[in-house]
């Protein structure tokens, strides 16, 4: 091919040219489109592949099938042919938009004259500045194309529409010098594969590769938009996305009427359903006037697309009423049997009827179900029936032939059912399903059931061993008895409401503990002569599971030390003064503590633990104190708890921050009197996370904090604290609805954060993830009208009937906005 072949592509820009009236739209939408194919080349390597890669050829047949490949008349591929200049020309235009009867200005090609079958795709690539001909008026159609220059012809348009491509790796294979950039661009951002020699004729193969690819993301919208919205009744509207849409709140929509952004429409909630999104306001809509429904922030379900605020807008439109129907047949007491009303395109419209005025409620047991559809069981142990006809009603009151027919509705105490197992332990925490037992030991299983709400409900609980010789269960009273050391694999089943849900879990049935080894624990095994500074040593009990072994009533603990003048003595705990070589402890006992004297002649000695023939022992070394080297500050911890000492903390409250000299081999040799130790808080804060006194930090408020360690007012280190709080307490609080209403006077504080952990409008999480009740302390309120919503006594206003106010919440670190509305 002549080296002149490369002008197939644009090294030069070149001035936008005129285009008149359709052809002008054309473009833009032609350029609109080149931009996703960028999109697309920069996905190649991770979305093409994601799935099971089909064969070349299944991928022709899939373009035919799609219009961007015409096809030969033979019906084969022909991948193992070259293309030429012509077929490049229409495969870009066709990925670029083109579509029959599209014109565009000549491109003054003559060797492309009018009647030439690739004419208009030429035309069409060249306005759009992606291809140029030879440089003398000339296009070579029937010229072949190299693979360098099907990397140019990528590389150039998407570098010409303003693409981003990640810097190339030069390539191994061969390449012209001209082209050696654009092939590397194009390998390294995945547009064609590797190749041995560049500067051969590209293959239809290779063509059909990169054009399905592109093919197959250009179906993946590139954002999340609102195709339309449509008002289903006075207060419900229907927005459809072009996509299935991942989560959708109250927040993220807004209704008011058109040219008055203060005139709303309190939005209730919404409901996700694929590419649709329902949303139910608390007032109606005017069939008179224009609305404007506002989205922002609607996330796609695949692809973490995010909408940005569109405003679009609908009218109401009333229709009649063609049928009416129980919405369910089976409801809980207490409530109220829902009726649906639509209209003839299957639109439910029974926001436009009001349901205690324009329906006749005829109902055989008016004791179970009444004629206001209010329904009442009063026997929690069976379900209880009426047969119902609701009629609807016209605007005279009178009776229309529209009505459901008789439905017999069953009423139960709750509709509330089992869902799942949450978990299973034997504790009774559920902090952990830590199910494991010794041998001859009897545990009680607690069963964490919950509803779909995450309820938890007081379902009858059933368990069945199935691996009896290893363990054995009282299905009367959920309890667990170890026959012998193995796994046994326990079947638990939780009814409730007529629902059953079931797990498995495997229960480790332990042989007897029994006391296997020592650990013995020492910060540093050197003493240091005439220091008058003491070692701990820590001795634990573990049995044959690793796991600290509790000592039996009047254990004896033997230890021997035969070096006397490197170690002075022990002192025990237990047994003050005692001199013998042995320790008398009590049952429950899983570790034990003594203190280690300096002696005084220097060498080494060996300590020996021994605990009915279990024996464990540590060497021990008296030192000379070297020269000093400066000063060690040392705590038992640094994470302090504001709620030390419960069940579920770790860590003390405080601790003491003791200050040692030492030497040039680190050990310490002397300790540092309290009177010239500082403590120097890096906050000075009243909310600081640490409080200091002499030589004590405590814990004041969850956080961390630096405390500066001085003697004589020199720094000696920086010890970073962390301040933990265990107790149950408020976390965080996520918002259910951003639009409540209550009643003249009502309480509104309940109507927003609800009686209980369950909540209402918010819900509100402990730090470990489980509900919990929001205590009126912890909100502060602001309210754009007090006289509506008074937030310093949370009541709605004796005469704010028909009147919305809006509430900024803070509450766990978080601001909300919830509006409020009297009726």
């Amino acid at each position: 091919m002549r080296e002149s072949s490369n002008l197939l592509f644009n090294q030069h820009s070149q001035q936008p040219k005129v285009f008149r009236g359709g052809e002008k739209k054309v473009m833009k939408k032609s350029l609109s489109l080149l931009v996703a194919i960028a999109m697309v080349f920069s996905m190649f390597a991770s979305v093409a592949f994601a799935a099971e890669e089909p064969t070349t050829t299944a991928k022709y047949d899939e373009l035919v099938k799609a219009g961007v490949f015409t096809g030969f008349t033979d019906g084969e591929a022909h991948l193992d042919e070259t293309m030429t200049r012509a077929q490049a020309a229409v495969i870009i235009a066709k990925l670029a938009g083109y579509k029959a009867g599209v014109t565009s200005p000549d491109a003054g090609f003559t060797d492309v004259p009018a009647g030439h079958w690739a004419k208009a795709y030429v035309d069409f690539a060249a306005n759009l500045g992606i291809i140029a001909g030879l440089g003398n008026g000339t296009f070579a159609p029937k010229a072949e194309v190299t693979i360098q220059e099907l990397a140019k012809l990528a590389v150039d348009a998407l570098t010409k529409l303003g693409y981003t491509l990640k810097e190339g790796v030069a390539v191994e294979g061969k390449v012209a010098d001209w082209a050696k950039g654009y092939v590397a661009t194009a390998v390294t951002n995945g547009i064609i594969p590797a190749q041995a020699d560049y500067t051969v004729p590209a293959l239809r193969e290779l063509l059909v590769t990169a054009t399905y690819t592109a093919y197959v993301a250009l179906q993946v919208p590139s954002a999340i938009t609102v195709e339309s919205v449509k008002a289903t009744n006075s207060k419900t509207v229907v927005a459809t996305f072009n996509v299935e849409v991942g989560t959708a709140v109250a927040n993220n929509f807004s209704v008011h009427v058109k040219d008055d952004v203060y005139n709303i429409n309190v939005v209730d909630s919404v409901a996700v359903d694929g590419k649709t999104v329902t949303v139910k306001t608390i007032d109606g809509f005017d069939p008179e006037k224009t609305y404007v429904l506002v989205a922002d922030g609607v996330t796609s379900a695949k692809n973490n697309l995010v909408l940005a605020s569109t405003s679009t807008e609908f009218k109401y439109a009333e229709t009649a009423a063609a049928s009416i129907a129980f919405g369910q047949t089976t409801v809980a007491d207490d409530t109220y049997v829902p009726v649906v009303i639509k209209n003839a395109a299957g639109n439910d419209i029974t926001a436009d009827f009001d349901l205690t005025s324009d329906i006749l409620v005829e109902t055989s047991n008016p004791g179970v179900v009444d004629e206001d559809l209010y329904t009442d069981n009063n026997d929690a142990t069976k379900s209880e029936y009426s047969v119902v006809n609701v009629i609807l009603l016209n605007e005279d009151g009178e009776a229309t032939s529209i009505e459901t027919g008789n439905q017999i509705i069953t009423v139960n105490k709750t509709l509330a059912t089992a869902t799942t197992i949450k978990s299973v332990s034997f504790d009774g925490t559920f902090a952990k399903e830590d199910l494991s037992l010794e041998k001859s030991d009897t545990r009680i299983l607690f069963v964490d059931v919950e509803d779909k709400d995450g309820n938890n409900v007081a379902a009858d609980v059933t368990i069945r061993s199935q691996n009896p010789t290893v363990a054995v269960v009282d299905d009367s009273i959920n309890t667990v008895f170890g026959v012998k050391a193995g796994t046994a694999t326990i079947l638990v089943q939780a009814t409730f409401n007529g629902k059953t849900v079931s797990k498995t879990v495997t229960v480790t049935v332990k042989e007897d503990a029994k006391l296997t080894s020592l650990a013995l624990e020492l910060p540093n095994s050197k003493l240091v002569k005439d220091s008058g500074i003491n070692q701990t040593l820590t001795v634990k009990f573990l049995d044959q599971y690793n796991e600290e072994f509790e000592l039996a009533a009047n254990s004896v603990v033997n230890f021997t030390i035969n070096k006397d003048d490197v170690v002075a003595g022990l002192s025990k705990p237990l047994v003050s003064g005692n001199v013998s070589d042995s320790e008398v402890v009590v049952a429950g006992d899983k570790k034990l503590e003594y203190t280690l004297v300096p002696g005084a002649t220097k060498g080494t000695a060996n300590l020996t633990v021994e605990l009915n023939g279990v024996k464990k022992s540590v060497a021990l070394s008296l030192v000379e104190a070297g020269a000093f080297a400066g000063y060690a500050a040392v705590v038992s911890d640094t994470t302090l708890d504001l709620t030390p000492g419960t069940s579920l903390s770790s860590h003390p409250g405080s601790v003491a921050v003791s200050v040692y000299v030492k030497d040039v081999n680190g050990n310490y040799i002397d300790t540092v009197p309290t009177s010239d130790v500082q403590l120097v808080e890096a906050s000075t804060a009243g909310d600081s996370a640490v409080d200091t006194n002499v030589d004590v930090v405590s814990a004041q408020a969850v956080g961390t904090e630096n405390v500066v360690v001085q003697v004589n007012n020199a720094k000696v280190t920086t010890i970073k604290f962390t301040v933990v709080d265990t107790a149950v307490g408020l976390n965080k609080v996520v918002q259910a609805k951003n639009a409540v209403t209550v009643a003249e006077g009502a309480d509104v504080f309940t109507a927003l954060f609800g009686t209980d952990a369950n909540g209402a409008a918010f819900v509100g999480y402990d730090q470990y993830g489980d509900k919990i009740l929001v205590a009126e302390a912890q909100v502060q309120a602001f309210t754009s009208n007090a006289s509506i919503v008074d937030v310093t006594t949370w009541t709605a206003g004796a005469d704010a009937a028909g009147k919305t106010a809006t509430l900024t919440i803070n509450v766990a670190g978080t601001l909300f906005v919830v509006t409020v509305k009297v009726v």
